[in-house]
């Protein structure tokens, strides 16, 4: 009985210690200007192995569709995706393709803006391409370098 309490005591200060940790790194690599991909393994990570299944990729995929969708009308406009680069501090927004051409990349209505399906489609061609050893997960490695690849400027 006590280790089971004991347990139920652990676990979630460490889940409170990695948010504040995940919190910390996603602060440094803003200060610092550069995307980081282990503050993003730790934003999705929900089992914390430091690597991301599809599941995880796709869980934080939805979250972050939501938290763009400004108006919560199901869509995301590219002055919505731009609204929310300009809140998040982790990548480096100008060095990144403009919200506009990211959007007409996996629309596939081609209405202007992406819908929920969309997205999630598009994130889970993204997870499979990154996963560059096939072993259906993403290491910081390989979320880094996928996103530099799909995402920045050539």
């Amino acid at each position: 009985m006590h280790h089971r309490l004991h347990h139920h005591v652990l676990k979630p200060l460490a889940v409170a210690l990695a948010a504040l940790l995940g919190l910390a790194v996603a602060t440094s690599a803003a200060a610092a200007g550069t995307e980081s991909a282990e503050a993003e393994i730790l934003a999705m990570d929900k089992n914390g192995d430091g690597v991301l299944t599809a599941a995880e990729h796709g869980a934080g995929a939805r979250t972050m569709f939501v938290t763009m969708d400004g108006n919560q009308d199901g869509r995301v406009t590219a002055a919505e995706m731009d609204a929310y680069q300009a809140k998040r501090t982790v990548r480096d927004a100008a060095k990144e393709k403009p919200s506009a051409e990211k959007i007409r990349m996996v629309d596939t209505d081609g209405d202007g803006a992406l819908s929920a399906e969309e997205h999630r489609t598009a994130s889970q061609k993204m997870f499979i391409t990154m996963d560059a050893d096939s072993d259906g997960t993403l290491s910081k490695s390989e979320l880094a370098t996928g996103h530099a690849k799909m995402l920045l400027k050539k």
